[in-house]
């Protein structure tokens, strides 16, 4: 996810705030759930219901006042082109420049092209990051722009800037930009810690590793085999980069995270990581593992770090088949009080659902539709 991306320059590989302590355990067993909710397993009318009930929720969290619901929901609506579009439109007037960002970066990825024109302004944003992403989307819907900015990011020492400009050479796919990209795997800067550093470095690997390099994959891979609990974020974020980038090879290794957590201390971000990997990889390993993050101990927990699993669990969920994974989905929307932990499982839910028609517009008797002017 873009905003994965956005937050990894700065505090790790998940658009939450906060992450649980190494080594936490799952506790509470697997949520049981009712026959209201088990029913959608084949109940194509009550997933149709589901899917409005995420697609309104994200729409009024894409208006949020907190800057990082907004931008998880514009990416979240990207499951659906119009309403996607529609979304993204919006997010690149918007005041917050990680928002600005993540629509601009959706405006290239989906070539949403009668967009593209609301992107030149950015050009000139005071953000670097914005900038990258505005030239990207100019350059996916088919305008020469000049992309030496990219170079002078990942060249500088904003770890930021050089992270996200990395992203943006791997979304272009352009095998040319190898040469920059190996010259900066050893970013360093004065203004970063260690850990941040290797971030950054892993960034620039997973762009290496789309456009073909084949050393980036073992570089990633290695940082599974951190034993430093405080590299908890590392770790799940190399995991993670590798169910993304389809490498087979790697699935041993993440079945051993998954295996062996507790003798090896791994944080329960790292095992979900390599969970959601491994079902992305087509080992998914049963669902009943990840459903244990989702257990009464979690849900009935305030405390941030809580929130972060549940959001995760929300988005390892997504890569299991509908028919197990929407019954969940859909007792985690209803009832969390935890609004990104429902964020997350309205985009979970919009992922796994079939669209109800063009953009989910279509007009029915029970006037339950959202249409694209209900976004503008």
């Amino acid at each position: 996810m873009i905003v994965q991306r956005w937050l990894s320059s700065i505090v790790g590989i998940a658009a939450v705030a906060a992450f649980a302590l190494s080594g936490c355990a799952p506790t509470a067993g697997v949520p049981v759930i009712g026959p209201e909710y088990q029913s959608l397993s084949s109940d194509i009318a009550g997933q149709r219901e589901l899917r409005r009930g995420a697609i309104k929720y994200l729409n009024e969290m894409r208006k949020d006042e907190y800057a990082l619901y907004r931008a998880n929901s514009i990416e979240a609506l990207q499951a659906d082109p119009e309403l996607g579009e529609i979304a993204a439109r919006e997010g690149v007037e918007d005041p917050n420049l990680a928002v600005r960002f993540v629509s601009a970066m959706a405006i290239g990825q989906h070539q949403y092209a009668d967009a593209a024109p609301l992107v030149h302004a950015l050009l000139s944003d005071d953000s670097a990051s914005v900038r990258a992403a505005a030239a990207f989307a100019l350059k996916r819907n088919g305008t020469n722009v000049n992309l030496g900015l990219l170079a002078e990011m990942l060249k500088g020492d904003d770890p930021r800037a050089a992270g996200n400009a990395a992203l943006v050479l791997g979304e272009l796919g352009d095998p040319s930009a190898l040469p920059l990209l190996r010259e900066s795997i050893d970013f360093h800067s004065p203004h970063t810690t260690p850990p941040q550093q290797r971030i950054v470095q892993l960034q620039i690997a997973e762009a290496m590793a789309k456009l073909g390099d084949p050393y980036a994959i073992p570089r990633i891979r290695a940082e599974l085999y951190s034993r430093q609990p405080e590299h908890g974020e590392i770790m799940a974020l190399a995991a993670t980069m590798l169910g993304q980038l389809d490498a087979t090879r790697t699935i041993g290794d993440l079945r051993n995270i998954v295996a062996m957590w507790r003798q090896y201390r791994h944080s329960a971000e790292v095992r979900l990581a390599a969970l959601a990997s491994l079902a992305q990889l087509g080992e998914p390993q049963p669902i009943e593992l990840v459903l244990e993050y989702l257990g009464p101990s979690y849900r009935e927990s305030t405390s941030s770090s809580a929130a972060a699993i549940q959001t995760q669990a929300a988005h390892a969920l997504a890569e299991y088949p509908p028919q197990q994974a929407l019954p969940q989905l859909a007792r985690l929307f209803d009832s969390s009080t935890q609004p990104l932990v429902r964020l997350q499982a309205a985009a979970s839910i919009l992922r796994l659902t079939e669209p109800l028609g063009p953009g989910d517009g279509l007009t029915e008797t029970d006037g339950g539709l959202l249409t694209p002017d209900d976004l503008q």
